[in-house]
């Protein structure tokens, strides 16, 4: 049974660690010896730190002096792992104690990037779950395992997307492009609080970061002009002309940061 790594980004998430890494931990006793658990401390002023090292010595702590984004701290933390294989977890998410195996077993295929579990709510409201394995677009970050060289072989999560948002998505895709394959295991259960950490930020902040990041996935990684324009023009429809300002800051930034965007479009790994 192949061994696994979990990375756990955090910021100041120590009661969110509290809550859920005891069912982390379940989880990597049942499946493997070899499984083990990152942390990647993005500059947390709120204790966490201390309270891993006091409470779970065995959890491997990854920190950054300051806050880096939750895509390069999967990114550091996927480079210091020691298996082939990596689950992202958002501190937020409380898994079932077998949510492991059902994920590995689809890298049985080399042609599988990777593989999210099935995320249903704690309220456990009932939720369409699919009656089998399907092929998607990409998965979501918060609760997916990917094959650790292809990972890095896409270069990871791109730092234009910093904080957050739309990452994971776009290294999916990418990866979808050169025929790697994204998964739904419906077999894999987690429960998931949804964006607690981001809920703490302002809510306009974050409006405006969903929005960019959105433009540049759609600039960077459609090839199709059509589909450029008719993606962006949707977005901007129903934001724009609604007066939200984040689509004023947000056109602007794009303007600004026109070199960098033109950068990330003209790398080939796909």
């Amino acid at each position: 049974m192949e061994g696994v790594s979990i990375i756990i980004p955090n910021y100041n998430g120590k009661e969110l660690l509290r809550k859920n890494l005891p069912s982390v931990i379940k989880a990597v006793e049942k499946h493997n010896k070899n499984d083990e658990i990152i942390v990647v401390d993005n500059g947390s002023s709120d204790g966490s730190i201390e309270f891993l090292k006091e409470n779970y010595p065995n959890v491997k702590i990854i920190k950054l002096n300051e806050n880096k984004g939750f895509g390069e701290a999967c990114n550091i933390g996927i480079k210091e792992s020691k298996n082939k294989f990596v689950i992202l977890l958002n501190n937020d998410v409380y898994v079932d104690v077998n949510f492991i195996e059902p994920l590995l077993k689809h890298f049985s295929d080399s042609s599988v990037f990777s593989v999210s579990s099935v995320s249903l709510g704690r309220d456990n409201k009932k939720k369409k779950i699919p009656q089998k394995a399907i092929e998607v677009e990409w998965c979501c970050a918060g609760y997916t395992a990917y094959d650790k060289e292809k990972f890095l072989y896409l270069g990871g999560f791109h730092p234009i997307y910093f904080p957050f948002y739309c990452e994971d998505r776009d290294i999916g895709y990418r990866a979808k492009k050169i025929g790697w394959k994204n998964i739904i295991e419906p077999k894999s259960i987690v429960y998931h609080d949804g964006e607690i950490t981001s809920k703490k930020l302002d809510k306009k902040y974050v409006e405006y970061i969903k929005f960019r990041n959105r433009c540049i996935f759609y600039l960077t990684c459609y090839d199709n002009s059509f589909l450029i324009f008719w993606s962006i023009l949707k977005l901007f429809f129903n934001h724009f002309f609604a007066f939200k300002w984040h689509s004023f800051i947000s056109l602007w930034w794009l303007i600004k940061n026109y070199d960098k965007i033109r950068e990330k479009k003209d790398i080939k790994i796909w």
